[in-house]
């Protein structure tokens, strides 16, 4: 019999190799080599697959060399422990899940799959894939060290229980936890070297379909990126049609960090510092009241980006959250000293805070003034410029108002008189501009309501230019 003794003491009872002691699933790769040659690597993958027919699940110290497991069926968790395996591919199958415990892999593939639990514990691995993979109970990837992990169209199709901020279920748990030499985490990332290797190993992926990543819960804690300098300019985590909560607990994320096309909810940064961007886009973000309450104010201090924040076309259920992420990205700029860009996410912070008033739970007299002083700051500070980030629309609206608007009023009501009879539009246009500036030759002079209209344009017209002259002062010499 082999001679390879597991860790409760039994020996294997495979027929070893001829001319070695140990058995085609034990044979160190050097001996192997020297006694077959090439035929080794067959005769390991061939052993494999015979001893899963026959319902082994649990291997303990073997060598293999490119496995593919196909069509695999079975009620057990397969395990492999204390070994080393150059690659290893597992398409089209259903079983209870996969343990992976102290090996070292060169690349692992998960591939249209159906599993409940897996475990990666302690091991190194080069390359580990999870594609189109459904899973029953969680995903845990720690204690290891992996190069580059990917979790592409992978989705949780458990019983759906209902989710509470706080009471995080076991259950639809994807977990990333003291982990070590990471290049790249990518979630729905694209990887166009996966599909060539796929085809070495005889997997067809051509219609293999892009979909969502659905889960509970994502968790990456305690990971230690890769700091050689060529990787300071990379995305090192990307996630792209993530749907469910996210939670980054201490990490030191030496480059960018990108998240799009993504449903996150209650999302928690816990000393989380990212060397270079932070790129959200085209993102849901939805919080509940007790996320707000807990999470909410340490935000600013939890979360600290090095380089610059970029929120685009992102929705937020929480005005408050919308407020808080958006004075995040507003001072990441202002640190470079490009106002410009400041002053966009400045204004959707100021207009995140407008609708944060309009949710507070007031009632009766009080509600009735919350609601006249957002409309009030609507029209004022909004509407004519933007909350002093846009010069170029008081300027627009001055010179609507004053040459379209307020000559038409005086010339539907007919309520100006001068030294001619017979007024044009062209004079009522000069009455205008004339009230406007508040110079009032006297050449022209209001009637009846003409005196109401002229004393409102008078005062529109002194608060527009005050506007711009702020505005503008701001804009180019602070």
């Amino acid at each position: 019999m082999c001679e390879y003794t597991y860790e409760n003491g039994r020996k294997c009872r495979l027929k070893p190799v001829e001319g070695s002691k140990y058995c085609p699933l034990h044979i160190p790769y050097e001996e192997g080599e020297r006694l077959l040659g090439e035929n080794i690597k067959s005769l390991k993958e061939e052993t494999l697959n015979k001893r899963l027919k026959m319902g082994q699940s649990y291997f303990e110290g073997v060598y293999l060399y490119d496995v593919t497991i196909r069509d695999y069926r079975s009620e057990r968790i397969l395990v492999f422990k204390n070994s080393q395996i150059k690659s290893l591919v597992i398409e089209d199958s259903n079983f209870k899940g996969l343990i992976l415990l102290n090996s070292t892999v060169d690349r692992l593939i998960l591939f249209e799959s159906r599993i409940e639990v897996l475990l990666v514990k302690g091991s190194t691995v080069f390359g580990l894939n999870v594609l189109r993979v459904d899973f029953s109970s969680n995903v845990s990837i720690r204690d290891s060290s992996v190069k580059y992990l990917m979790l592409n169209s992978t989705q949780y199709v458990g019983e759906r229980e209902e989710e509470t901020y706080g009471g995080k279920s076991a259950k639809g748990l994807v977990e990333f936890s003291n982990l070590r030499d990471v290049r790249r985490i990518g979630i729905n990332a694209r990887y166009p070297l996966l599909r060539k290797i796929l085809e070495e190993h005889g997997v067809n992926v051509s219609e293999a379909g892009k979909r969502a990543v659905k889960v509970r819960s994502l968790v990456i804690r305690d990971v230690s990126f890769d700091t050689a300098p060529r990787f300071k300019r990379q995305v090192r985590l990307s996630m792209s049609g993530f749907s469910g909560e996210l939670v980054l607990e201490n990490l030191d994320v030496f480059g960018h960090v990108e998240i799009k096309w993504s449903h996150i909810k209650n999302p928690e940064f816990v000393h989380v510092f990212v060397h270079s961007n932070l790129i959200i886009r085209k993102s849901r973000v939805l919080v509940d009241p007790t996320w707000t309450m807990t999470v909410l104010p340490s935000l600013p201090v939890e979360l600290i980006v090095e380089g610059f924040m970029i929120i685009e076309e992102c929705q937020f259920n929480n005005p408050y959250a919308e407020e808080v992420f958006y004075r995040l990205a507003r001072t990441s700029w202002e640190r470079s000293g490009d106002f410009e860009r400041a002053d966009s996410y400045y204004y959707l912070e100021m207009v995140a805070r407008r609708k944060a008033r309009l949710r507070t739970r007031r009632t009766g007299l009080r509600k009735l003034i919350d609601r006249f002083e957002v409309s009030f700051e609507w029209l004022f500070a909004d509407l004519t410029c933007k909350y002093g980030t846009d010069w170029k629309r008081p300027i627009l609206i001055w010179l609507l108002a004053v040459n379209v608007f307020f000559p038409v009023l005086f010339f539907v009501t007919k309520s100006v008189q001068g030294l001619s009879s017979n007024l044009t539009f062209l004079d009522y246009e000069y009455f205008s501009i004339v009230t406007a500036t508040t110079l009032g030759y006297g050449d022209y002079h209001p009637i009846g309501v003409g005196r109401v209209i002229a004393s409102v344009e008078a005062l529109f017209g002194m608060f527009m230019w005050a506007v711009f002259l702020t505005v503008f002062a701001r804009k180019y010499m602070r």
